[in-house]
């Protein structure tokens, strides 16, 4: 039955039977009850025009609801059947969104997932804030940044940008990127392994809160840059020596030839001397070209290493061949010691050379007149070697026996109390570079005034031994 029927019947059925009462009772009761069915019908009908209202404004509202997910989820406009009744209509409107609209929310609950999943992976820490500042994400590589600040403990969300940074500049980023400006700076701090070095890069981005309310907000990177920065501090400095000593030679050579040519040619004391002092230039000139490009070829991470069959008997003689001159010029004798069942090797046969002239070449320099540098070679496991440089002369001080290494540092040639000759200061950072290259590494025992004895251990190379 309808509501229209409903309304229809009331109206029509009240009226009789009021009437069929009122003929079988007296008169004086008529009017009381008359009274009291006319205020049923109207209480009657006020409910039912209540019941009919508000059911249409529901069925108004469910097929709204029904049109905005359908137009979430697709652009075609949702079909509708004349036939069914409107009720219906909405009923089957509703079955028809539910569908797409469940495959859409789990779209966007595995698309959401997914993101975080990438952005936690972000080995960077990346927070975002709001316009007050206040963190509103952060991935877990900015959380464990931040993990040590004990006033940090129940996590950084929440929390303030000044809570979170102390550097002026940091402070400053963001301040500008809330205006709109994108930059890139660096700070330091100090963490578990020493002082870092950050690229902090700030941008502004739009928060979105519900489906239209937007908000200015500022997204900040930070970048571990420690080792760039140490490279290009080395890179700088690198260029900066070897500019200086290159130019002293240059230099000398210059003075020695303007002073011939002004007439110095004709006095054969000072004519000799001056020969002497180009030649001597013109030598270290060599060495100084020969270890750059040595040095520049190591420092390649393409760097070739070719596996041959070596001698180290031939090797150790041919570096008797090399400073048979240096040795009798300082009266220094160098002896080598080698494990007779160590003398083929599998090695590449340049950077072993590399590594044994210029730690013979250092020996060398710094041992006193009338010592011995000692190389040795012995066997180390079932597949190493042992390589040993002894010599009995000035020594390395302690606090620059880490420094050795660097490209360009020498030790004080002062304190050896001797005239030291002059080297690149390139020597013993191709070694390192040489003996890493070779899978091997290299340690230092050095006392002042005593001497020096350089280790390298290579593994792996003698044949059938791996």
């Amino acid at each position: 039955m309808s509501t229209h029927d409903i309304i229809t019947l009331a109206l029509i059925g009240t009226p009789l039977l009021v009437a069929s009462a009122c003929a079988s009772l007296r008169a004086d009761v008529m009017w009381q009850i008359s009274l009291t069915g006319l205020s049923a019908l109207l209480c009657v009908w006020v409910y039912v025009a209540f019941i009919v209202t508000s059911r249409a404004k529901w069925i108004a509202d469910l097929e709204d609801v029904a049109q905005s997910l359908w137009r979430a989820t697709d652009q075609r406009p949702l079909a509708t059947d004349d036939e069914l009744s409107r009720p219906a209509q909405v009923t089957k409107s509703l079955r028809d969104v539910r569908g797409p609209v469940v495959a859409k929310l789990e779209d966007a609950v595995n698309d959401l997932a997914n993101l975080r999943g990438v952005f936690d992976a972000m080995q960077s820490p990346v927070l975002a804030t709001n316009a007050a500042g206040t963190v509103v994400v952060a991935n877990a590589a900015a959380k464990a940044f931040f993990a040590d600040n004990a006033k940090l403990a129940s996590g950084i969300v929440g929390k303030s940008i000044d809570q979170l940074f102390t550097q002026a500049q940091v402070i400053g980023q963001h301040a500008a990127a809330l205006a709109g400006a994108t930059r890139s700076g660096e700070f330091r701090v100090a963490r578990d392994g020493g002082l870092r070095v950050y690229q902090v890069f700030t941008a502004a981005i739009t928060l979105r809160s519900g489906a239209s309310v937007t908000a200015r907000g500022v997204v900040m990177t930070l970048r571990d840059v420690t080792e760039l920065a140490q490279a290009i501090h080395l890179k700088t400095d690198f260029v900066a020596n070897a500019s200086h000593e290159l130019r002293t030679p240059l230099s000398s050579i210059r003075a020695a030839t303007e002073t011939l040519a002004d007439g110095a040619w004709e006095d054969v004391p000072m004519r000799e001397r001056l020969t002497q002092v180009i030649g001597t230039n013109v030598q270290r000139l060599e060495e100084m070209v020969r270890d750059l490009l040595d040095l520049s070829r190591l420092d390649s991470p393409d760097a070739p290493v070719t596996r041959e069959p070596v001698s180290v008997l031939d090797l150790m003689e041919s570096m008797r061949d090399t400073f048979a001159g240096v040795c009798k010029e300082r009266s220094v004798t160098l002896e080598t010691q080698v494990d007779t069942s160590v003398d083929i090797i599998e090695s590449d046969r340049k950077l072993l050379t590399a590594v044994v002239r210029n730690l013979i070449d250092n020996a060398t320099k710094f041992a006193y007149e009338r010592t011995a540098v000692v190389v040795s070679v012995e066997r180390l496991g079932p597949a190493g070697i042992r390589i040993r440089v002894s010599d009995q002369g000035v020594g390395i001080p302690l606090g620059q026996q880490q420094r050795i290494f660097e490209r360009f540092y020498q030790v004080d040639p002062s304190r050896a109390g001797f005239a030291v000759r002059r080297g690149t200061g390139l020597g013993l950072a191709i070694v390192k570079h040489a003996v890493k290259l070779l899978g091997g590494n290299i340690g230092v025992e050095s006392v002042w005034k005593q001497g020096t004895t350089m280790t390298v251990e290579l593994q792996n190379c003698l044949p059938g031994g791996k």
